[in-house]
């Protein structure tokens, strides 16, 4: 289970002629780590020139209205190159030029479309399932809302706390049976080199200064578990409260 829950990285290049697009992906990148921007490029020859010099993406991002050369030329030109592993191609593509994209998607049957207008978060979310797979798309996502969960809470990203507690909601959301505490703590004192107790501790304050807080997830968590709104959140209750969360989010 550990392999399971461990991050994976999809190395993707973006290639895309609109400037303010290509500037807008690069600083989403910087935090997004789970998807690795080896590439920001601004067009079909500059990309054909990486690749040549040893550029081996997992998925390749391409704007079907590149004007260097055209979407089909350079798929071809892709192809000959009979890069190992071959990349998986997402075309971006505006709603009128749906027909281009899908005489690619005849041609070379290993396309993907991603029309536009499309948010950042949602380019990256399918770059990353592309790139990754079905299961770890899914433990993507559950990291996902557990952060959100978190930011919602204003828990403090550099306490301990909060890659522990992370770490245990998807140890337990993965797992094919329910964990006690005890082994949760284990586990993730396994993968960050440190004591059980030192886990269990460190949780316990992100619930503290999360409660201090205030807010209405907070709030809201403490009602699910059974307890006045106002109380702190135990280890256990706080995991179980995030973890029914997580599963309403994520069948």
């Amino acid at each position: 289970m550990q392999a399971l829950t461990q991050k994976k990285t999809v190395v993707a290049v973006f290639v895309t002629e609109a400037r303010m697009e290509r500037d807008c992906i690069r600083l989403y990148a910087r935090t997004h780590p789970e998807v690795r921007a080896a590439a920001v490029l601004s067009g079909g020859q500059e990309l054909l020139q990486h690749l040549r010099c040893g550029l081996t993406p997992q998925v390749l991002v391409l704007d079907v209205l590149l004007t260097d050369m055209g979407i089909l030329t350079l798929m071809e030109e892709i192809h000959g190159l009979h890069l190992d592993p071959e990349p998986t191609i997402l075309l971006t593509v505006p709603v009128p030029e749906q027909t281009a994209a899908r005489r690619a998607m005849q041609i070379f049957g290993d396309c993907q479309i991603l029309l536009k207008p499309y948010r950042l978060k949602e380019l990256f979310d399918q770059v990353y399932l592309l790139g990754a797979g079905a299961d770890q798309y899914r433990l993507y996502r559950a990291r996902g809302f557990c952060r959100r969960c978190l930011q919602q809470m204003r828990a403090d990203p550099a306490m301990s706390g909060c890659d522990y507690l992370e770490q245990m909601v998807l140890y337990a959301f993965t797992a094919e049976r329910p964990y006690p505490a005890a082994a949760l703590y284990q586990m993730v004192a396994q993968d960050y080199d440190t004591q059980e107790a030192s886990v269990a501790a460190a949780v316990m304050r992100l619930s503290r200064k999360m409660w201090q807080q205030g807010t209405p997830l907070y709030r809201q968590l403490c009602l699910r578990c059974g307890l006045p709104e106002e109380a702190v959140l135990p280890n256990g209750k706080l995991l179980k409260g995030l973890l029914e969360l997580l599963k309403q989010e994520i069948v």
